[in-house]
C-alpha cells in the first residue's frame, strides 16, 4: 500500500478519524461520540479521558476499515475544538478537572472585573480577541483558584495546561511532547498574535504560571512520534491546527479575502485576512492566527455564533422535535413575519458582534394554533439570523464585499438553512465540496509536514467545488426580515439585562 495519512478531528460531540490516500481521497472514516455535561447553568464540560479514548478508538476503527497498516502511515494531522482545554499532572498524565469547553461561560465574572479595571484594550491589542469567557484564560484562572491544590501545583511545575491537540499529542506520544501551535495558542487570551509568543503581561494579569504552558511550534512539522502502546502503531504527528483554521485550510481559502462558514455545534465564519494581523477590527469580530507554515503566517477574521446545530438537542429536550428529526425552514417563511413565533436561541450566550454572556432563550409570539414545528422553525431561523449578524460584522472589516462563502459542517446538509442564510445575507454560498473539510485540512497539513507534497503540489490535487446556493429573496423582503429580527433581539436583550439587574440587587 502507498502512503496514507490519518486526520483526527476532535469535536464537541464526537471524535472522528479519516484515512486519506496520497491524493487526499478518503479511504475510511470512523467516529465515536463524546458526551457533554452541564453541571451548573452556563457551564459545559467533557471527560478528558473519554476524549482520549474516543480518539484512540476512532483511529483504531478507521485503520481497521482502510486498506493500510501502520507502516503505511506517513503522518497524522490533529484538529480539535479550540478554547476547550485540559489541565493534567505532569507525573501521571491524569487530568485534575474535566475539560472545560469553549461553550462554558464560568469566566464571565472575571472578564467583567478586567473590563471594569480598564484592561480590555490591552487584551484586544495583544491577542486580537474580545474580552469574553469563550476564550481559555479566565476559565483557566477559575480552575487554578477552585480546584484544591491546583495553583500551588502549577506554580511548582507539577501541572500542565493544553488545548485538546496538546492533550492528545502528550498522550499519543506517551507523555514525551508538550506542544501547541499558533492557531490554538491564539485562542487562549494569553498569546501575542503579532509576536507569536506567550505574553508575560497577560500571564501576570490572569495569574497563570508560565511553566504550565506548552511550547509553541509551527502548525506543520514533525511534532511527535506516537507510542504504539497507546494507539497501536508508530507514526509522525505532523500537524496540529484548530478546527476552524483546519476547515479554512481544507476549503483551500489560501488567499486574502477567501472565506468559509462551518455550520456545526456552533457556526464559524472565517475569512483569510493576509500575512499580518489586521490593522482595524470591528467590535465583536475576532482577529486570530490561522496557521504558521515555516516562516509564513496567515491571519483571519472570525465571526462566531455559539448556537447553531447544537440547538437541535435543545429542541428535542423540549419535546418539540422528535429524536432523530431535524428542524427545517419552510419555503416562504422569511417573508411571513407576523404569522409565526420568533425565537432568540442564546443558549450559550451571543457571539459576534454582541458577545452577550447570558445563556438563555426567548420564544415570543406563540398563539393557540402554534405547533412544535413552528417553535423548531423559529429556533432555526434565530440561528440563521445570528449567523447573518456575524457575516455582516466581518464584512464591515473587509476592503471588498464577500461574494462567495464556502460552507461545511453537519448543518450544511440542511438545504433550507443554506437558502435562508444566502437570502438574508445576500451572498452566494458554495455547499460542501467535501464532507470532512476540517479533517481534510489536517490531512493536507500532515502531508506538507512529512514531505508528501509542497504547497504547489497540494494545489494541483483535485478539489471539486460543491453546489452553489444563490440569494432569491427580494431586497425589500430581506430588509424587513432583518429589521424584524433586530427588533425581537433588542427586546430580549433588554429583558435579560433587566433580569440580571434584579438578581444583582437582591
Amino acid at each position: 500500500m502507498s502512503a496514507v495519512l490519518l486526520a483526527v478531528d476532535q469535536g464537541s460531540s464526537s471524535s472522528r478519524c479519516v484515512v486519506f490516500d496520497g491524493e487526499l481521497r478518503p479511504l475510511a472514516l470512523a467516529s465515536r461520540p463524546v458526551a457533554s455535561s452541564f453541571p451548573v447553568a452556563g457551564w459545559v464540560e467533557h471527560d478528558a479521558h473519554e476524549i482520549l479514548v474516543s480518539v484512540i478508538e476512532s483511529v483504531s476503527s478507521a485503520m481497521g476499515r482502510a486498506p493500510a497498516r501502520w507502516p503505511d502511515v506517513a503522518g497524522i494531522g490533529l484538529t480539535a475544538q479550540t478554547e476547550t482545554f485540559v489541565v493534567w499532572e505532569r507525573a501521571t498524565g491524569k487530568a485534575v478537572y474535566p475539560a472545560i469547553s469553549w461553550r462554558d461561560n464560568r469566566g464571565a465574572g472575571f472578564c467583567d472585573q478586567l473590563r471594569g479595571s480598564g484592561h480590555e484594550d490591552l487584551i484586544r491589542a495583544r491577542t486580537g480577541l474580545p474580552l469574553e469567557p469563550a476564550f481559555s484564560a479566565c476559565k483557566l484562572r477559575w480552575l487554578l483558584d477552585n480546584v484544591t491544590g491546583a495553583r500551588a501545583a502549577a506554580e511548582a511545575g507539577e501541572l500542565l495546561f493544553g488545548d485538546i491537540n496538546s492533550w492528545l499529542t502528550w498522550n499519543l506520544s506517551g507523555g514525551t511532547t508538550h506542544v501547541t501551535e499558533p492557531s490554538m495558542a491564539a485562542r487562549t487570551m494569553l498569546f501575542d498574535i503579532g509576536a507569536l509568543a506567550w505574553d508575560a503581561d497577560l500571564l501576570s494579569l490572569f495569574g497563570i504560571p508560565a511553566q504550565m504552558l506548552p511550547a509553541v511550534v509551527p502548525t506543520a512539522g514533525r511534532r511527535a512520534i506516537t507510542d504504539p502502546a497507546v494507539c497501536g502503531g508508530t507514526a509522525v504527528v505532523g500537524a496540529s491546527i484548530g478546527d476552524q483554521s483546519g476547515a479554512l485550510f481544507g476549503q483551500r481559502c489560501w488567499r486574502e479575502g477567501m472565506a468559509k462558514l462551518t455550520l456545526g455545534t456552533g457556526a464559524f465564519l472565517w475569512c483569510h485576512a493576509g500575512a499580518v494581523p489586521p490593522a482595524s477590527v470591528p467590535a465583536g469580530v475576532v482577529s486570530s492566527c490561522a496557521w504558521q507554515l515555516g516562516e509564513q503566517i496567515a491571519y483571519a477574521l472570525e465571526g462566531f455564533v455559539p448556537n447553531a446545530g447544537g440547538v437541535t438537542a435543545w429542541l428535542r429536550q423540549l419535546g418539540v422535535l422528535a429524536d432523530g428529526a431535524w428542524p427545517r425552514i419552510r419555503e416562504g417563511a422569511l417573508g411571513d413575519l407576523a404569522a409565526r413565533p420568533w425565537c432568540v436561541p442564546a443558549l450559550f450566550g451571543l457571539g459576534t458582534p454582541r458577545w452577550g454572556g447570558t445563556a438563555r432563550a426567548d420564544i415570543v409570539g406563540l398563539t393557540a394554533g402554534s405547533t412544535g414545528a413552528d417553535v423548531a422553525e423559529a429556533a432555526l431561523l434565530g440561528v440563521v439570523h445570528q449567523i447573518v449578524d456575524a457575516i455582516e460584522a466581518v464584512q464591515s472589516a473587509l476592503a471588498a464585499p464577500l461574494r462567495l462563502i464556502r460552507v461545511d459542517g453537519g448543518l450544511a446538509s440542511n438545504d433550507s438553512v443554506l437558502q435562508a442564510i444566502a437570502d438574508l445575507a445576500g451572498i452566494t454560498l458554495e455547499g460542501p465540496a467535501v464532507t470532512e473539510a476540517t479533517a481534510l485540512g489536517a490531512g493536507a497539513l500532515a502531508g506538507l509536514a512529512t514531505g508528501l507534497w509542497d504547497m504547489a503540489a497540494l494545489g494541483r490535487l483535485a478539489f471539486e467545488p460543491g453546489a452553489r446556493v444563490s440569494p432569491a429573496l427580494p431586497a425589500k423582503a430581506r430588509g424587513a426580515a432583518r429589521a424584524g429580527w433586530q427588533s425581537v433581539l433588542s427586546e430580549s436583550l433588554t429583558g435579560w439585562q433587566a433580569a440580571e439587574h434584579r438578581t444583582e440587587t437582591r
